[in-house]
């Protein structure tokens, strides 16, 4: 990534570089859902026309179901952004009225009135994006071969303290645990397009793609919540490159009472009354990551121009029971360890083979350099 700090205005020769790729050229299109949110929309609005040596050229409100003053604060801003703001008024009825819905035609909307290489943005109307979001997106477009980029989002600084320690503690394990998985992921099957450091979320409040990307899944999935997290299992069905960029960030609210069934806001309010007794089921054994790792692997290798979508019909969800979390958090550090000092004579075909109770190729289990070594991983 560049060195350059984008809020530092002077121009540098990596900010120049990036200013000549295709897609500093494209139309920039941000799409922000809301439904009452009248003590966000003013931040959320202004963090984007704050954005650092490039701006949206347009951003599409779509205010749906909402009986307070979003629209009205929103509106008294529209002669005063250095973008054109386009605001939807839209009512569900009930049965289909969700962040999912909302999100899904608003993303169609801007899809359909912009050009066909546009980028897409999606943000939440309780989030503000740094001020090099879009910078920071646009510089993984040029430096990837990549078709989206999915950011992170983080708790507003004046947030956090709403939150409990203990949860935000349960919250770096999980991640840093996460993190070997990637890491284990990454020596076994690396990805040029999405290399180390890389997070692993999936949120509605940091997306952007590609309209053809957007065009060639269907866009959104229809679905009433979740619909971040299935639009990135579309992508990869489809064999659409994606960046994972630690650099791309959005603050959200540490609000208790959201909109999406099943997202941050409902997560927060169940563990702050009592944790969850699993982690996240975004994270997986380690068994569970390498059978997966293994079946995609060989299932590109005979099958290279189809999507992975049906390989992992048979496998059995792996939750981690919370309590049991440190005991998976050093069996990753084993393996993490192990395969750096023997990769070297990890074959090509390690799928092939079995897997011991330490997720450990066989064959490299044996490996002569290595013998030391065996007596340390359990």
């Amino acid at each position: 990534m560049s060195s350059e700090d984008p809020d530092n205005r002077t121009l540098c020769i990596p900010y120049v570089a990036y200013r000549q790729n295709v897609f500093w050229k494209k139309q920039r299109i941000v799409v922000i859902p809301a439904c009452n949110e009248e003590n966000h929309i003013i931040p959320c609005l202004l963090a984007l026309a704050a954005q650092s040596l490039t701006l949206p050229d347009k951003v599409v409100l779509w205010i749906n179901n909402t009986t307070d003053q979003t629209y009205e604060r929103a509106l008294s801003l529209h002669n005063t952004l250095p973008f054109t703001l386009e605001i939807i008024q839209t009512t569900y009825a009930p049965d289909i009225a969700s962040a999912g819905t909302a999100r899904r035609e608003a993303m169609a909307h801007a899809a359909k009135h912009a050009p066909k290489d546009a980028l897409l943005f999606t943000t939440d109307a309780d989030g503000e994006v740094a001020t090099d979001w879009i910078y920071r997106t646009l510089e993984a477009f040029a430096q990837y071969p990549v078709e989206a980029v999915f950011g992170q989002a983080r708790l507003l600084p004046s947030e956090y303290a709403k939150i409990p320690p203990k949860l935000h503690e349960d919250e770096k394990a999980e991640q840093d645990y996460g993190a070997l998985l990637e890491q284990i992921t990454l020596l076994l099957c690396p990805q040029p397009h999405d290399p180390w450091p890389r997070h692993i979320e999936h949120s509605g409040a940091s997306i952007a793609v590609t309209r053809q990307a957007w065009e060639q899944v269907g866009g959104f999935p229809n679905v009433h919540s979740g619909e971040d997290r299935q639009f990135y299992e579309a992508l990869r069905q489809n064999n659409i490159r994606v960046r994972h960029a630690p650099e791309v960030v959005v603050y959200v609210s540490a609000r208790l009472l959201g909109r999406a069934r099943g997202g941050m806001a409902e997560t927060l309010a169940r563990r702050i009354i009592a944790q969850d007794k699993y982690i996240d089921d975004a994270f997986e054994t380690v068994s569970g990551r390498l059978l997966r790792i293994r079946r995609e692997l060989t299932y590109q290798r005979t099958n290279p121009l189809t999507s992975i979508s049906k390989i992992h019909a048979g496998l059995l969800p792996s939750r981690i029971l919370r309590e049991d979390l440190p005991k998976h958090y050093k069996r990753a550090q084993r393996v993490l360890n192990f395969l750096r000092h023997t990769k070297h004579c990890l074959a090509k075909n390690w799928q092939s083979e079995t897997v011991d109770q330490c997720d450990i190729p066989l064959h490299a289990r044996y490996a002569p350099d290595t013998n030391a070594a065996l007596g340390r991983l359990e």
